[in-house]
C-alpha cells in the first residue's frame, strides 16, 4: 500500500530535472541554434526522452513508491551515456568533428556526455537506496547495466558512417575532418 502523502525522493527529483535538461538542450541545440543531428545524436536524444519520459511518469503517477522507476530510468541513461562517450571519443580523436555546444561550451558531444553523467549520477542514489531496501536485487542494476551497453552497441554499430556534408551546413552538423 502506498502512502499518499509521502514524496519522490530527492535523488528521482534530480535526476528528472536534469534529464528535462537534457531534452530541453537538445532540442534547443536543433530548433534554437540551428544544429543539424547526426545518427549518432539522434540515438542520445532518444535516450534522453525514454529517460525523461519514464521519469516523468513515474513521479507523477506514484510509480516511484515501488523502487522500480530509478532501475527503469537507469537503462536509457546508461546507453544513452555509452554513446555519448563513443561520440565524445570520436569528436577528442579527430574522426569526427561536432559543433560547438549551448553557450559554446565544448561540442555538441561532450554536453551530452555530461548531461548523461549527471542524469546517471542523480539515479545513483535511488537505485543504491532502492537495492538497500530490497525493491530491486543488485543482479537488477547489474543487468541494466549490461543491458544498456548492448543497447548502445547496437546503436553504434548499425550507426551510418559519417559523411562528408555539403559546405553550406557544415559547421551545423558532425562531419569527418576535411581532407588536405
Amino acid at each position: 500500500m502506498t502512502d499518499p502523502n509521502s514524496r519522490p525522493p530527492l535523488s528521482t527529483i534530480a535526476a528528472l530535472v536534469a534529464a528535462a535538461a537534457s531534452v530541453a538542450g537538445s532540442l534547443y541545440l536543433s530548433l534554437g541554434m540551428g544544429l543539424i543531428a547526426c545518427p549518432l545524436c539522434f540515438y542520445q536524444r532518444a535516450f534522453a526522452f525514454a529517460v525523461f519520459g519514464v521519469l516523468i511518469l513515474g513521479v507523477f503517477t506514484r510509480a516511484w513508491q515501488t523502487g522500480y522507476v530509478n532501475l527503469m530510468a537507469f537503462l536509457p541513461a546508461m546507453s544513452g551515456g555509452v554513446v555519448a562517450a563513443f561520440h565524445t571519443y570520436l569528436d577528442g580523436n579527430g574522426r569526427l568533428i561536432c559543433p560547438k555546444g549551448i553557450l559554446e561550451i565544448g561540442t555538441t558531444a561532450q554536453q551530452s556526455l555530461a548531461s548523461f553523467v549527471l542524469i546517471v549520477a542523480c539515479l545513483g542514489p535511488g537505485l543504491a537506496q532502492d537495492v538497500r531496501r530490497k525493491t530491486i536485487s543488485a543482479a537488477a542494476v547489474a543487468g541494466s547495466i549490461l543491458l544498456g551497453g548492448a543497447f548502445a552497441y547496437g546503436c553504434i554499430v548499425s550507426s551510418p558512417p559519417p559523411r562528408m556534408p555539403p559546405p553550406d551546413i557544415m559547421d551545423r552538423i558532425c562531419h569527418p575532418p576535411t581532407a588536405g
